[in-house]
């Protein structure tokens, strides 16, 4: 007789989101980080002091409108609408005002710490790895910055009581501010693993923040200013169009005011032909499309290079 060899039965493929979340849950260094940083005072002090400043700018706005306004102001839907816009726009700008000052201070003596206590070399000797290591600083830093964005969703709903705001907004708000948050960490991070000192790695990080923010503005400036003078006489349109684009979508706040300006303008969410940006015969895509593929793009590039400054000897 004829043996048969029965084959094992297939194993079911573990679903990415599992998989996702059980290397997130193995990975000792984000354990570490978020035990450290939510059991103590700071985490708690950070949070109610983020709130409360956005509660603060919130009433101020709030306050303001109401004194300047008529008695018919409740009664008047257009006004109404207008607060809500105006309590939203603040409550994000503020929020990203926020984060961006937050979130490299969170990273920047991510690498460099270990390296002043000198425990990066005990950490090189365990089995875990530089991108174990990276990735874990990263994200614990960063699941904290998604927790204070989260913890400010109910203030900016409260302009949904008012109108004016759509959900799409909400959406697309959220994602920017996540987005940016995921930059300056890993920008933090960048510094931190290629310089030796946290206070060196921290006055870095801030360095580049002013200064692109000033040359962007700066250049933003003029080409708003002179773009219809005789010094950009010769450039096309279409090229002026796109270079506004692009420095409007390398700054979080130019990015959320022209978003917002643009959706109101052509009631499009992913793409444009309005002039606010310069009359083009093809459509642009919104600023919060490419501010988002940029800054991804880099900050990919920058935790990539933080893996291998970790992994290189310390001479």
């Amino acid at each position: 007789m004829e043996e048969t060899i029965s084959t094992p039965p297939e194993i079911a493929r573990p679903r990415r989101w599992s998989t996702f979340f059980a290397a997130v849950k193995e990975n000792p260094v984000i354990l570490k980080e978020l035990r450290k940083r939510m059991r103590g005072r700071q985490a708690y002090i950070l949070l109610f002091v983020y709130l409360v400043v956005i509660s603060l700018f919130m009433s101020l706005i709030y306050g303001a409108v109401l004194l300047n306004s008529s008695n018919n102001f409740r009664w008047d839907p257009q006004s109404r609408q207008a607060l809500g816009k105006g309590i939203f726009g603040t409550i994000v700008l503020t929020e990203l005002l926020l984060i961006t000052l937050i979130s490299p201070a969170l990273t920047s003596g991510a690498i460099s710490s270990e390296r002043e206590r000198q425990t990066l070399d005990l950490l090189r000797t365990t089995l875990l790895s530089a991108r174990a290591l990276v990735l874990g600083k990263l994200g614990s830093a960063f699941s904290f910055i998604f927790l204070l964005i989260f913890s400010a969703v109910p203030l900016q709903s409260l302009a949904f009581l008012l109108g004016g705001v759509g959900m799409v907004e909400l959406i697309i708000s959220s994602l920017l501010m996540t987005v940016t948050a995921f930059f300056f960490c890993s920008l933090g991070l960048f510094f931190s693993s290629f310089l030796k000192r946290t206070s060196i790695a921290n006055v870095a990080a801030y360095a580049v923040i002013v200064v692109s923010t000033i040359t962007i503005g700066i250049a933003f400036f003029v080409m708003s200013a002179f773009g219809s003078s005789s010094l950009f006489g010769r450039v096309p349109d279409e090229v002026r169009a796109v270079a506004m684009l692009f420095f409007v979508s390398t700054n979080p706040l130019l990015t959320a005011i022209y978003s917002e300006v643009l959706l109101i303008d052509s009631q499009s969410v992913f793409f444009t032909t309005s002039g606010v940006l310069g009359s083009t015969p093809f459509p642009l895509p919104s600023p919060w499309i490419s501010f988002t593929i940029i800054y991804l793009l880099i900050s990919v590039v920058m935790i990539l290079l933080s893996i291998q400054f970790v992994k290189r000897p310390d001479r």
